[in-house]
């Protein structure tokens, strides 16, 4: 029983990694090409710095523990039943994807903040290894940390699998989705028009360029891919506006502590 067990386990992790290290090599491949291959991701550069010294080795390597890690997890609650999903319907799925957006804006805006602090920072140490970042950081994270952004989904609506309906596909369109933006919002590339910010959209969702000053500066930006929880707490940068159309119109930031203050020629 345990042989089996064990097999099924190792089994259902490697077809997640497999998967996973696919959708990497290609997603992130793609990213890359288009911000350093392509005349669009040079005209729209957010920070015109070069990357620190060893950088993209350091996040390739905690970028293969991070998928390592989530296959092992994920292959974990596969053998062991820790979802309950509801059987398929389109309604399901997209209360499902809403609710986990909803409750992973929250969770990841309060769990990132307590990270920049002193006595947790050691957990988000890792991801600020990009001062200026690339489609790799969005995988550069310690063990520790990304325990704490699974356990924010998984350790949430698994155990509420068993008392309310979880569609399996919205959680899965959720990952997929928040895999996507996630690379794209690290690429330092700024894919929306000039004066984003402006128009009611631009409002409520980041940018690249939101997420950029984030690791060039440390502090400020922690929200995941809404702008609501800065806002109402006060850690939205009052020149993202101005930085974020500087990149749009191709006159990137030169500096790690620039401010943008919409007069540059």
């Amino acid at each position: 029983m345990l042989i089996t067990t064990l097999s099924g386990f190792a089994f259902a992790a490697g077809v997640v990694l497999t998967i996973a290290l696919i959708r990497s090599i290609l997603v992130i491949g793609f990213a890359f090409w288009v911000s350093l291959g392509t005349r669009f991701g040079k005209e729209r550069r957010i920070y015109h710095v070069a990357y620190r010294d060893k950088q993209l080795m350091q996040e390739a390597k905690a970028g293969l523990l991070v998928l390592l890690f989530d296959a092992t997890v994920i292959g974990a609650s596969s053998q062991l039943g820790w979802l309950n999903p509801a059987p398929f319907h389109w309604l399901n799925a997209l209360v499902t994807f809403v609710a986990v957006f909803c409750w992973i804006e929250i969770w990841f805006y309060v769990t990132h903040r307590l990270m920049h602090t002193k006595p947790l920072y050691w957990l988000h140490r890792q991801h600020h290894t990009a001062v200026i970042t690339n489609p790799l950081t969005s995988l550069s994270f310690s063990l520790g940390e990304r325990a704490v952004l699974l356990f924010g989904v998984l350790g949430v609506f698994l155990p509420l699998s068993n008392v309310v309906p979880v569609s399996q596909v919205g959680l899965i369109g959720y990952f997929s989705i928040n895999y996507i933006l996630n690379v794209a919002g690290h690429s330092n590339v700024e894919f929306f028009p000039p004066n984003w910010d402006r128009r009611w959209l631009g409002r409520a969702l980041i940018t690249p360029t939101y997420h950029s000053m984030h690791h060039a500066r440390y502090r400020g930006h922690y929200g995941l891919f809404t702008q609501f929880l800065d806002r109402w707490f006060g850690t939205r940068f009052e020149d993202y506006e101005h930085a974020q159309t500087r990149a749009a119109t191709g006159k990137p930031l030169t500096r790690p502590g620039e401010r943008a203050t919409g007069h540059e020629a």
